[in-house]
């Protein structure tokens, strides 16, 4: 089942109406009434109403430019949203918070630790269940991810809009979609999947001027804007799907996971409102890495990613079609 893609200055109940008469499963409403009832008391963040926040949560280190960016970035969904708009959680993975300015950090950062690893191993065992009751989205963020040049008004709203569960901000200029890929290039072995497939998943990652956002079965972690409902699926039933020393193998599961737990179309890429991937390659990739990806297919592989459009909300029409696997538009 899909959520009806809700264009902006739809009423809810046009919502409600649409996503109940596209499912005739009682079980199924019921979870769609649950869901949409949660996003509508969830307009906070960047909207008039403040009762729920926006986590960012970040892994990082103490480099200069990795300071420079999450203070600027911080200090920009501020102003967009408001004093309360956001908690901010920082995972140190190397350096410590002793080498970051002092003031800045106790009146910016909500809470922090210190731990080596990678950003989901860290999501994991910084959740809490009483974060449903606190946030609406977490956005698990790398440390080069720049949204100073987005209108974060318009992206949460459109993320509220899709009803989808797992959101993706599409990456603006020439990024390479392996977040983790100092050796990727010189080392073979240790790319995700064959050039094919990474092609797929680069172009599914750009913005397409054709559509405000897109429904797909892939969304990657670098920048994922997450539900609070979906965190426990993600970080506590999907288990052995985020290892200690590597993480890939997550995004290529999550979606379709989420799909069937909750009777939507779970992931939703946004067009309208790219961010900029700074690529800096901080994060080494091992053997790990693969062998992780591996384990995660082969428990896991009903639910393996096709990368894929689902379909398209027209920037210009405000209605949805399908994309097919040459990339052209089709009428629903």
């Amino acid at each position: 089942q899909h959520f009806a893609v809700a264009p902006s200055g739809w009423s809810r109940n046009h919502q409600i109406h649409d996503c109940l008469t596209r499912t005739s499963n009682q079980m199924h409403q019921l979870v769609l009434l649950s869901i949409l009832g949660f996003l509508e008391l969830a307009r906070s963040a960047f909207t008039s109403d403040n009762s729920l926040k926006v986590l960012l949560f970040w892994p990082v280190d103490s480099a200069n430019r990795t300071q420079e960016n999450v203070v600027r970035n911080v200090a920009y969904a501020r102003r967009m949203g408001g004093r309360q708009c956001c908690d901010v959680m920082l995972a140190h993975y190397k350096g410590t918070s002793d080498d970051w300015n002092k003031e800045w950090y106790l009146s910016e950062v909500t809470s922090s630790f210190h731990k080596s690893g990678y950003k989901f191993k860290f999501l994991q065992e910084a959740y809490r269940e009483e974060w449903q009751q606190k946030y609406e989205f977490v956005w698990a963020l790398d440390s080069d991810i720049d949204f100073t040049g987005v209108n974060l008004v318009e992206l949460f709203d459109l993320a509220r809009s899709s009803g989808s569960l797992i959101v993706g901000p599409t990456f603006a200029g020439e990024q390479a979609w392996k977040t983790y890929a100092t050796d990727l290039l010189a080392h073979k072995a240790l790319l995700r999947s064959d050039s094919k497939e990474d092609h797929e998943i680069n172009v599914l990652g750009k913005p397409d001027p054709r559509c405000m956002m897109r429904h797909t079965d892939f969304v990657e972690m670098t920048a994922p804007l997450l539900s609070s409902l979906v965190l426990p699926l993600i970080l506590k039933d999907c288990t052995d799907c985020i290892h200690d020393n590597a993480e890939w193998g997550l995004d290529r599961v999550w979606c379709e996971m989420a799909s069937e737990r909750f009777s939507v179309s779970a992931c939703t890429l946004l067009d309208a409102t790219p961010v900029r991937h700074l690529d800096w390659h901080t994060a080494k990739v091992t053997p790990a890495f693969k062998d992780a990806e591996k384990k995660v297919k082969a428990k896991y592989g009903k639910y393996w990613a096709q990368v894929r459009n689902l379909d398209c909300m027209l920037a210009h029409e405000q209605r949805r079609v399908t994309i097919d696997g040459h990339g052209n538009i089709r009428e629903k």
